[in-house]
């Protein structure tokens, strides 16, 4: 048998086997060999032995080095790692691109959560130095604190974590959003953390507080100095006096308030800087409002919200709201007995004519909404505002397909539609509906020729759920985005008259699409087009 041997180059000076196994010369001595010729190979064992003990000698030597050289290559692999993560993209972003996203990221921090990635600029410097560093020279990612009142999980050691996130926000304005359920009196520990938060009054920015027996502890100190508050929330608060607002007075840049309702009939009375608004979310509705857009002339964003605590009344003559731009509609199948439907009142009662955005939504869509869709209100509003409507969005609101179109033939100057049928059932009918689609064509045969489509000539944007619409043909709505499809240099189609589409949004969550159909959808970015395509939580483009 040949005699094992290094590979030549290989370096290694180790074990060697010295003695020759040659298993045919043995097998002959086997069969013939008795005697004293048989006692003669003693010494020949007992060379064996001790190879064999050098063997397992070796054995055991290549084991561990095998170990070192696997504990090596893991580590190597290791510290590769850390190599390509030293050279990552993300350590080449200056520090100011970084601190935006920091500043994205960190949206709010619950402190009453438990969870560490619900505390973004905790999570955030817990990362590295680098991070840490970077958070701590940025107060404003500390200054925006939630806490859940009713599910705290919070002891002396909450507090402390408060109180880090204070000192980390420096002079930075604060951001409060004070949550919780309905509670007639609050215990020991959150009237105390109520207190903490209340002693920062003059550093709030924005204040949200989802119930009266918290806003009461809050400014349990009689606060009347605001001067960095922007927004305010109390929207659950069903204010009775003229003066429940008046301690707001001194607070210049307030511009946004949400709240219930108000003693609108004595409104002259109050002291509340209610000229300063520009945003105002209110939950009820009736003649007497009109004192309130009076009072609020530089008003541009008014939204309703149809809760169960609300009232709705229609008024004799339409509401003049002159310098409303941005209206919205939030609905809700719970309401106030006696109260009329919220979306009757407002386009029975209020003229807007300086109004470009709509909003209609729905507050609980799991419920079942049976108010009927008012059209001949809603068209009523539409010619007596005679505004011109550039973005309009309904979501979870039953109406037709036809009174949807008839809608859209009404609004010549709109660019960007947003519908979204989830919590919509089609027993009767529903908006999205293959007639809607093929409405939205950018040419239509009459019979005779081609002809410029009347609906939605400046559209520009389309957002489409089809949560429960049956029926729609991913074919018509791949037809109808081509057919708006931008195509060169201008963004206007002077052979149609219309500009061309820039942004389409689907989603299908309850049932799949043909990926064969919208797989152009990759390619339309090319010609100018943002399109996305998600089903049931896929992004198809």
């Amino acid at each position: 048998m040949q005699r094992w041997s290094a590979p030549s180059g290989s370096g290694y000076n180790g074990f060697q086997p010295e003695f020759n196994l040659d298993f045919g010369d043995l097998y002959r001595k086997l069969r013939s060999d008795f005697g004293p010729a048989a006692r003669s190979k003693a010494s020949e064992l007992a060379d064996i032995e001790k190879e064999i003990e050098d063997c397992d000698a070796e054995l055991l030597w290549l084991q561990s080095h095998t170990m070192f050289l696997r504990t090596h290559r893991r580590h190597l692999g290791e510290y590769r790692q850390c190599l390509h993560s030293l050279m990552s993209p993300i350590r080449r972003l200056p520090n100011e691109l970084t601190l935006r996203i920091f500043d994205y990221t960190c949206r709010i921090n619950d402190l009453t959560s438990g969870k560490l990635k619900a505390m973004p600029a905790l999570n955030i410097s817990c990362v590295c130095s680098n991070w840490r560093n970077l958070a701590r020279a940025s107060p404003q990612l500390w200054s925006r604190i939630r806490i859940n009142l009713t599910m705290m999980h919070i002891d002396r050691q909450g507090f402390d974590l408060l109180h880090m996130y204070l000192v980390s926000s420096q002079q930075s304005p604060l951001s409060f959003e004070i949550l919780g359920e309905k509670l007639e009196t609050l215990e020991p520990r959150q009237a105390a953390l109520c207190a903490i938060v209340g002693a920062c009054s003059d550093r709030w920015k924005e204040l949200t507080v989802s119930q009266p027996t918290f806003f009461k502890v809050l400014t349990a100190q009689n606060p009347t100095n605001f001067p960095v508050l922007e927004e305010l929330s109390i929207s659950s608060f069903a204010f009775r006096l003229p003066g429940s607002l008046d301690r707001f007075q001194f607070a210049p840049k307030l511009h946004s308030l949400s709240i219930l309702t108000f003693p609108l009939a004595k409104l002259p009375k109050s002291h509340f800087p209610w000229n300063q608004l520009n945003i105002l979310t209110i939950c009820s509705y009736s003649e007497e409002v009109k004192h309130l857009l009076d009072a609020s002339s530089d008003l541009t964003e008014l939204h309703f919200c149809e809760w169960a605590d609300g009232w709705f009344k229609q008024t004799p003559s339409p509401i003049l709201a002159s310098s409303v731009q941005t209206l919205s509609l939030t609905v809700a199948a719970q309401t106030q007995p006696g109260s009329e439907s919220l979306v009757d009142v407002i386009f029975a009662s209020t003229t807007c004519p300086a109004l470009t955005s709509l909003y209609i939504d729905r507050a609980d869509v799991e419920d079942i909404y049976e108010r009927p869709w008012p059209q001949e209100n809603v068209l009523g509003f539409l010619n007596r505002s005679s505004c011109n409507l550039s973005t309009l969005s309904i979501k979870s609101v039953p109406l037709s397909d036809l009174d949807l179109i008839d809608i859209l033939t009404r609004l010549p100057s709109l660019s960007h539609l947003t519908v979204d049928d989830t919590g919509v059932s089609y027993n009767s009918n529903g908006p999205i509906t293959s007639q809607l689609i093929q409405s939205l064509h950018a040419s239509r045969y009459n019979g005779k020729s081609l002809t410029s489509s009347i609906l939605v000539p400046q559209l520009q944007s389309l957002s489409l759920v089809c949560s429960a619409s049956a029926g729609v043909s991913d074919s018509d709505i791949m037809e109808v985005v081509s057919s708006r499809l931008y195509t060169g240099g201008s963004t206007y189609d002077s052979a149609i008259g219309m500009p061309f589409l820039r942004s389409v949004l689907l989603r299908f969550p309850n049932r799949d699409v043909s990926e064969e159909v919208y797989s152009s959808m990759k390619h339309l970015e090319k010609a100018g087009l943002r399109a996305v395509v998600i089903t049931q939580g896929r992004v198809l483009s």
